[in-house]
């Protein structure tokens, strides 16, 4: 799940507002050239080191910052000079920017975007968020539809009913607008959903009750659709909060996934093994270069674990083609300011000498100028023949222990 606090939102979506549509404008005159050929795979040129993504960012913070460097950043919108601030300090960046197919937010900004761009800069163009494209429930069985749907607990986010046509029209020309902006590498598609929590509801658009499979099909053609409208040299990444059943039609039309809250109870990835599984499962459905974030986060306590952290940042570098994002939490995403951790971020492992090495005890990887080390069973003893720094707390030697349930990074010192 992806859902925020309304207070959180509108701070955010007011940095998202593309001011009075002007802008948008000129850029869909500017357009962008098309290509047939599918999106380029990534490539490690000398370094793997840590790959870092932003998910939801808040840009003005990432802007701000003097030093963060995120090698993948996903927002619901970049401006033309905003692109350029972040790619003046990162040029390799991967800029991909979106929103929905199947909900959106109850917040008056958030909705406000999603309209203008898709009405290419016009808020009051013809396309517009209608009351009959909600899916919403009779509750009391008068034949009168009286209550949103929504995923347990976020009110805040209001299910659409996907097989409306007036919906898809709105969300296609959306991600039409966004996927033809020069500055956009790609789309980002947020909770892509394989299991039905608006089963029974239907909308005065579509008057037929959503089942099941109703609501994946619905869905499949949307993203066939959005994979259609977007230029085919540029990403389409989805929010998926963990892998897709198997069989599932939504896989084929992406590039990657994000996996949101992993290492945590939201989806169901609360340890390394579920996270690594889950994730080697979209890796082998997607389309090429098929991208996977190890998304973790604090569940919304902004108390940071430092082991979870460790966990999920070292369990991202035992793959390729993975990246690795830290903020608060589901309901707050996207922080930069506090949430940028040098120690960590600005190491420089170098090439890794193979695939990870699966130990009685966890995970090992060496690399070029490192060593990453799950430890998931036991505790792992890690020796060298030269000295190596801890990154957790900078103590060089040639030998150590890192305990059970923790994970660590070495560094082999100058």
């Amino acid at each position: 799940m992806v859902g925020r606090t309304s207070a959180t939102n509108r701070e955010r979506t007011a940095s998202l507002r593309v001011s009075a549509g002007i802008l948008v404008v000129c850029l869909v005159l500017a357009g962008c050239a098309s290509t047939t050929t599918g999106p380029a795979d990534i490539t490690d040129e000398d370094t793997r080191d840590t790959r870092l993504a932003l998910w939801l960012a808040k840009k003005a913070e990432l802007i701000a910052h003097a030093d963060a460097e995120f090698d993948l950043v996903l927002s619901g919108w970049f401006e033309q000079s905003e692109a350029d601030d972040i790619l003046d300090r990162s040029p390799s960046s991967k800029l991909l920017a979106g929103l929905t197919v199947t909900w959106i937010l109850d917040d008056a900004a958030w909705q406000g975007l999603l309209v203008t761009v898709a009405n290419g800069g016009d808020p009051n163009g013809p396309l517009q968020i209608t009351d009959d494209m909600y899916l919403m429930f009779d509750s009391d069985d008068d034949g009168e539809l009286d209550t949103h749907c929504s995923p347990p607990g976020w009110d805040d986010i209001l299910a659409m009913d996907p097989r409306h046509s007036g919906w898809r029209q709105l969300v296609l020309s959306f991600y039409g607008v966004v996927g033809a902006q020069p500055q956009h590498d790609g789309v980002v598609i947020d909770m892509v959903d394989a299991y039905p929590f608006c089963e029974g509801a239907w909308s005065e658009g579509v008057p037929e009750s959503l089942s099941a499979d109703a609501w994946v099909d619905a869905q499949a053609e949307l993203l066939e659709a959005v994979r259609d409208t977007v230029p085919a040299a540029k990403w389409v990444f989805a929010n998926a909060g963990r892998d897709f059943p198997a069989g599932s039609p939504f896989p084929q039309h992406l590039n990657g996934y994000l996996l949101e809250n992993a290492l945590g109870e939201l989806f169901g990835l609360e340890t390394v093994d579920e996270l690594l599984d889950s994730a080697d499962r979209a890796l082998t459905t997607t389309q090429s270069p098929h991208m996977v974030v190890y998304s973790v986060d604090t569940d919304d306590t902004d108390v940071i674990d430092p082991e979870r952290f460790r966990l999920g940042l070292a369990t991202s570098l035992l793959r390729d083609h993975t990246y690795f994002a830290f903020d608060s939490g589901p309901r707050d995403h996207g922080g930069v300011s506090g949430w940028w951790f040098a120690d960590y971020y600005d190491i420089e492992l170098g090439e890794p000498d193979g695939p990870a090495v699966i130990l009685q005890e966890g995970y090992m990887r060496d690399f070029a100028t490192g060593r990453v080390v799950v430890a998931l069973e036991g505790d792992i003893g890690v020796s060298f023949d030269e000295p190596y720094r801890d990154t957790a707390d900078a103590t060089v030697d040639t030998s150590f222990t890192v305990n059970q349930g923790d994970a660590r990074i070495f560094l082999l010192e100058p």
